[in-house]
């Protein structure tokens, strides 16, 4: 099964040889059966939380703080479990994911800071209380857990179910009020699966006006489920911030490929609002439905 490597400095792409390379191509080229989609619901971890919260950390972007537990751990909570074995794969081969198996929710990816520190620097603008917020491709759920203690109504997805289990879910009662842990988590969903079948899952009356991403765009081939999933569940005048690396080693994606796919779209419209200065170039772009197609002169 295909594999995509990619890391923070993408040295080790720039040595491979050719015939890695062409390996790979011909390995990408192979169907991948994508997981269907499933909503997860967090019984068992409002049972175990007692079990969990001792061997919790916190994640620190400046001023911010948010408890979540460490990937080691939650995978020796899965004991010998097929996600476990993926990880353990990923790792041995020096990779991030497999595709189609295992899509790098144990990892709190660099961009995630990012984008947390550009919502915290524009809360007052953005506002969070009850709005609807997708967290798409979650991981962790940071992003998500973010907007909910500041009052918005989340839906966690991320593809593989055992994250949502072990990571996500656990992550998200961390930082609810222990008293009333069961109503909070009446302002939470969590979704497994691919991104076309979360998307065919939803109800039709269901649509976000917050969509935040990171991470995400590493694989070109599914810039179409992508787009589609924004075109039809974000909000008239929702927006959905995308964080993300200029370019992927070794796979092709980028934030310049998925812009060139949103202008060649037309439907939505994108811009760079923020990017860093220094190191590996990452970015947060944000995007919203081009009312422009429908002015009249």
């Amino acid at each position: 099964m295909a594999t995509f490597r990619f890391n923070f400095s993408g040295d080790d792409e720039l040595l491979k040889d050719n015939g890695e390379s062409n390996k790979e191509d011909q390995e990408n080229k192979q169907e991948i059966k994508w997981f269907e989609s499933e909503e997860v619901l967090p019984k068992a971890q409002i049972e175990n939380l007692d079990d969990i919260a001792p061997h919790a950390v916190m994640f620190v972007c400046e001023d911010i703080e948010i408890g979540h537990v460490v990937a080691k751990d939650a995978l020796l909570r899965m004991g010998d479990h097929g996600l476990k074995n993926a990880a353990d794969r990923a790792e041995k081969e020096h990779s991030d994911l497999i595709t189609g198996t295992y899509e790098g929710g144990l990892k709190i990816w660099e961009c995630t800071y990012d984008l947390i520190k550009y919502l915290e620097d524009n809360e007052s603008k953005l506002g969070f209380e009850n709005k609807k917020v997708l967290d798409l491709g979650c991981g962790a759920g940071l992003l998500g857990i973010y907007t909910f203690m500041n009052g918005a109504n989340v839906t966690f997805q991320d593809y593989n179910k055992e994250v949502l289990e072990c990571v996500t879910i656990p992550n998200v009662l961390l930082n609810c009020d222990d008293e009333d842990i069961e109503f909070e988590l009446t302002r939470c969903k969590f979704y497994s699966g691919d991104w076309a079948s979360f998307n065919q899952k939803l109800p039709d009356t269901e649509f976000y006006d917050l969509i935040l991403t990171c991470e995400t765009i590493y694989n070109p081939s599914n810039y179409g489920k992508l787009i589609d999933l924004f075109l039809q569940r974000l909000t008239k005048d929702g927006t959905i911030y995308l964080a993300a690396k200029t370019h992927y080693f070794g796979v092709g994606g980028g934030t310049r490929e998925f812009e060139k796919c949103i202008k060649n779209n037309s439907l939505l419209k994108s811009e760079v609002c923020w990017k860093n200065t220094s190191g590996v170039q990452r970015e947060i772009i944000k995007i919203t439905r081009n009312h422009d197609l429908f002015l009249i002169d």
